[in-house]
């Protein structure tokens, strides 16, 4: 398994993985349409998504993107693993990427709002330190979202 950062390669794979997992789960939604169309301009303004590539067969194996909200919150969305691949860590490895592209770019926290219904992927949100806080809808309307998180990263010691 390989990780590696966004290409055009792979952009149908990011947009058909979330849009299998949120339609057989939920109902695709505005917000959701509107950012998988647009998925070069979220690029463009600081956004990063994260690919698991399996090398024995260069299948996608998973993808999770991380984008600025303003200069210190950042939001962790499009979080997708192929069925097969479950369980195998590709999901955690996209996520953690996330994590650390974030960290790099100066971020003070990660937010993340979710469903509950979402197990695996709220294990692995615990699993990393993140704490849940209460949905703000406002800035987050999807119709899906019932929990969300957050994780604060500690000021570096001089």
């Amino acid at each position: 398994m390989k990780i590696v950062p966004y290409s055009e390669k792979y952009k149908q794979d990011f947009v058909e993985l979330n849009t299998s997992w949120i339609t057989e789960m939920f109902v695709l939604e505005d917000e959701d349409v509107r950012l998988l169309n647009n998925v070069d301009c979220e690029i463009s303004k600081g956004a990063q998504i994260f690919f698991a590539i399996d090398e024995e067969t260069d299948v996608v194996a998973s993808c999770c993107m991380v984008a600025p909200c303003d200069e210190s919150t950042w939001e962790i969305e499009k979080f997708a693993t192929r069925k097969e691949f479950a369980g195998r860590g590709a999901g955690t490895a996209c996520f953690q990427a996330c994590v650390n592209f974030a960290r790099a770019h100066n971020a003070k926290r990660l937010v993340i709002v979710s469903n509950t219904k979402c197990e695996q992927a709220l294990r692995i949100y615990r699993r990393h330190g993140f704490v849940e806080i209460p949905i703000n809808k406002e800035i987050f309307p999807f119709d899906r979202g019932n929990i969300s998180f957050e994780l604060k990263f500690e000021e570096a010691s001089s």
